[in-house]
C-alpha cells in the first residue's frame, strides 16, 4: 500500500483569478448524524470473485430510473461489478469537504478501501466554504482530482450551477457514461432528480443519489391515549380530524376539570403557520408545476384556498392554543411536553426523545404519541421528498485515457452507496472490518431494507482518531443517509422505546408523497423578494377571519401585482411550459 500524505487543500491562487476562469457556485450543505456490520451474503465477499466475463452493464438508455425513492431498498449484488478488472491497480484522488477536522495521515478507512479495491487513494479535503475556490483553482491549473464533490455553499443550487459551468467548458464526463457502472446508486436517482441534473443540451454533468437527511423524516403525530379516551380511531377524513380537534379542546382529555388543552399550536414565531403549514399538502400539490405543457400553481388551482379555509374552520372552532401564531418553536414545546396539545408535526426520534426527557426518562408513557398511519384527509398526500444528495463529478481528463480507471471509481462509489458492501465500513467513523480488533458496534441491513448503524462510545472515532468521531466523517459524504436508519440501543429498558421511534420512521417512509417538482424550478431570488412576506400576512387575515374568502379573486390579483406575475412567468420559463392567462 502506498503511504499517501493526506492532502489538505489550501487556496493558493487568488479567488479573483480562479473565478475569472470558472464562474462557479456552491450546493446545499448536508449535516450528518451518528450511529454498523452484518452484510448480506450477496455483497459480503463477492466483489473480487466476480469475473469480467460475467459482467452485465446496462446501457444508460435502458436504465429504469424510479419515479420515487424506494421505501424498502434492496442490496447490491456482487456480480454487478464484473466489469471491473481488479487485477489492475489505480491511483485515485478524491475531493470532498471535511467537518472541521481533517482526516488523519494514517487513515484507517482509506487503508481498508485501498486493500479491498486494489487502489492507492488520496483523499483531499477542505472546508465547505472553500470548495468553490479550491475547485476553481484546480480546474484552472489543469491539476484536477479524479472524483469531485461539487461545492455545497452558498446556496442549494450552487453545486448544480458550478457543475453546469464546468460542463459547458467540456471539463466533465457526461454521467450517461457513469450511471451504467452505478447499478446500486441508480435505485435512488428518481426521474425528477435526473431532470434536475440535465442541461438544456442533454448533458448530465454530475451524478447523485439520496440526501443524508431528507424532508421525509417529519410527519404528524397524534395523542393515542387521547384517542383511546375519546373512543376514537385515528382520523382518516377531514370530518374525523375536526371531531378529534374539538374533543382535544372541549372534552378534557387530561381529566383535570379545566379547559386547558387544545388541538394544535403553530409555533411559527409570528411569521408563518409553523406546524400548521404542512396541512397544505393534504389539499393539493403545494408547488407550481407543469401539467400537459401548462403551468399549474396552488394559488390558482384551489389548493391554497382549500388549505386556508380548513385552517379558518379550525380557528373559528377555537381549537388552537391562544398564542398559536406568535409562539416560537422552542417555547411551544411546553405544550407538547406538558400534555396540553393533541397533534404535532415532528421527526419521530425528536418527538419521543424530548417527550421522555421531559418526563424523567419514564418509558411507560411512550405510547401516548403515535404517528398517523396515513394522511388524515381523503386522497391526500404528504410533502415531497427525494431531494438529491451531494453532487459528484468525474473530470474528463482523469479517465479519458483509461476507461478502467472510470470503472474502478464507479465500483468504489457504488460500494459506498446505501445497500453496498462498503456502506457500513465508510460511514460513522468506519465499521468493524476497518477495525478488526473492535467489536462494540452493531451495523446491519434489515430484511425490510432498513438498517441499524449503532456506534458505541468505545468506537475508535472517539478514542483513537479524535474525540467526537468527526476526524473520519468526510468519508460518509459518499454514502451515508438517515433515510432508512433504524434506532437501536443495547439497553433492554429502551427496547420498546426505540421500536416506537422506528415504527414512526417506517410509516413516514411509506407515505404517498407529491412529486418533488420544486427541484425543476430555477429562478432568481431577486424576483419578487417581498412577495412571501405579503402572502403570509394576507393568509393570516384569511385564517383569522379578518378577510373574507369572497375576496379570494381580488387577493389573487393583488398577489400578481405584488410580484407574483413575474414569479409565475419566470417559473413557466424555467419549466419550459405555457403561462396561462389567469397568471398574466
Amino acid at each position: 500500500m502506498k503511504k499517501n500524505q493526506k492532502r489538505q487543500t489550501a487556496v493558493f491562487m487568488s479567488l479573483a483569478l480562479a473565478v475569472s476562469a470558472l464562474a462557479g457556485c456552491g450546493g446545499k450543505a448536508e449535516e450528518a448524524q451518528t450511529e454498523s456490520v452484518q452484510q448480506s451474503a450477496a455483497v459480503q465477499d463477492g466483489t473480487e470473485a466476480a469475473s469480467a466475463d460475467s459482467a452485465q452493464v446496462t446501457a444508460f438508455a435502458d436504465i429504469e430510473f424510479p419515479d420515487s425513492m424506494p421505501a424498502n431498498p434492496t442490496l447490491a449484488e456482487a456480480d454487478w461489478y464484473g466489469y471491473d478488472d481488479m487485477s489492475k491497480k489505480y491511483e485515485i484522488e478524491i475531493f470532498t469537504y471535511h467537518y472541521g477536522k481533517t482526516p488523519p495521515a494514517q487513515d484507517p478507512i482509506e487503508a481498508w478501501l485501498e486493500e479491498k479495491y486494489n487502489v492507492d487513494i488520496t483523499l483531499t479535503t477542505c472546508a465547505q466554504s472553500d470548495m468553490e475556490t479550491v475547485l476553481s483553482t484546480r480546474f484552472s491549473s489543469g491539476d484536477v482530482p479524479d472524483l469531485v464533490t461539487l461545492p455545497v455553499l452558498p446556496t442549494a443550487v450552487s453545486g448544480k450551477n458550478f457543475g453546469f459551468t464546468l460542463a459547458e467548458q467540456g471539463l466533465l464526463l457526461d454521467a450517461k457514461e457513469i450511471y451504467p457502472y452505478l447499478p446500486q446508486t441508480c435505485k435512488f436517482v428518481t426521474k425528477t432528480i435526473l431532470d434536475y441534473s440535465t442541461m438544456p443540451d442533454g448533458t448530465i454533468p454530475f451524478f447523485t443519489k439520496y440526501s443524508i437527511q431528507d424532508s421525509d423524516i417529519w410527519a404528524y403525530a397524534i395523542r393515542q391515549d387521547w384517542l383511546d379516551t375519546f373512543g376514537m380511531d385515528m382520523p382518516e377524513t377531514k370530518e374525523e380530524l375536526i371531531a378529534y380537534a374539538k374533543a382535544c379542546t372541549f372534552e378534557d382529555p387530561d381529566g383535570n376539570g379545566i379547559q386547558d388543552t387544545w388541538f394544535m399550536t403553530g409555533a411559527g414565531g409570528g411569521t408563518t403557520f409553523g406546524m400548521l403549514s404542512n396541512f397544505i399538502n393534504f389539499f393539493g400539490n403545494p408547488t407550481a408545476h407543469a401539467e400537459n405543457g401548462t403551468l399549474v400553481s396552488p394559488m390558482f388551482d384551489g389548493t391554497t384556498k382549500a388549505y386556508l379555509e380548513f385552517l379558518n374552520e379550525l380557528y373559528e372552532l377555537g381549537v388552537f392554543a391562544p398564542d398559536w401564531y406568535t409562539i416560537d418553536w422552542e417555547t411551544a414545546k411546553s405544550y407538547t411536553m406538558n400534555d396540553k396539545i393533541g397533534m404535532v408535526h415532528y421527526p419521530s426520534n425528536s418527538l419521543y426523545e424530548e417527550y421522555v426527557n421531559a418526563h424523567n426518562r419514564d418509558y411507560s408513557i411512550i405510547h401516548s404519541w403515535a404517528f398517523l398511519d396515513k394522511a388524515p384527509i381523503e386522497n391526500a398526500k404528504y410533502a415531497a421528498s427525494g431531494n438529491p444528495g451531494l453532487l459528484f463529478a468525474i473530470p474528463k481528463a482523469s479517465v479519458q485515457e483509461d476507461p478502467g480507471k472510470l470503472k474502478r471509481i464507479c465500483h468504489i462509489m457504488d460500494a459506498m452507496c446505501y445497500g453496498g458492501e462498503a456502506y457500513f465500513q465508510t460511514v460513522q467513523g468506519g465499521g468493524l472490518d476497518v477495525y478488526p480488533d473492535y467489536k462494540d458496534d452493531y451495523r446491519q441491513y434489515n430484511e425490510d431494507g432498513t438498517n441499524i448503524c449503532y456506534v458505541a462510545p468505545t468506537h475508535p472515532g472517539f478514542t483513537e482518531y479524535g474525540t467526537d468521531n468527526l476526524d473520519l466523517a468526510a468519508w460518509q459524504n459518499f454514502g451515508y443517509t438517515l433515510k432508512w436508519q433504524q434506532y437501536y440501543s443495547t439497553n433492554e429498558e429502551e427496547k420498546d422505546y426505540f421500536e416506537l421511534i422506528n415504527e414512526g420512521v417506517k410509516k413516514m417512509a411509506g407515505y404517498e408523497r407529491w412529486n418533488n417538482d420544486a427541484l425543476l424550478i430555477n429562478i432568481s431570488g431577486d424576483i419578487a423578494p417581498n412577495l412571501t412576506e405579503y402572502e403570509n400576512a394576507q393568509q393570516y387575515k384569511f385564517v383569522t377571519g379578518q378577510r373574507s374568502f369572497d375576496e379570494w379573486e381580488a387577493f389573487q390579483k393583488e398577489w400578481l401585482d405584488k410580484g407574483g406575475r413575474e414569479k409565475m412567468a419566470a417559473t413557466a420559463e424555467s419549466l419550459g411550459c405555457t403561462l396561462p392567462d389567469e397568471m398574466k
